[in-house]
């Protein structure tokens, strides 16, 4: 019995760690498309300002 309360504080631990990362991966994917759609728009900006042949 003992064993098998062990094993579900693992898991539970377990299960707030990936939770934890996960929460941290989404941020992160968030600021990488921001980050993105500004280099993006900062390109296309620059473009209407360039040299025109």
């Amino acid at each position: 019995m003992q064993n098998a309360a062990e094993l579900i504080g693992i898991l539970q631990a377990i299960s707030i760690v990936a939770k934890s990362l996960a929460m941290k991966l989404m941020q992160i994917e968030k600021e990488v498309q921001d980050y993105e759609s500004g280099m993006e728009a900062a390109a296309g900006s620059r473009g209407k300002k360039g040299w025109k042949w």
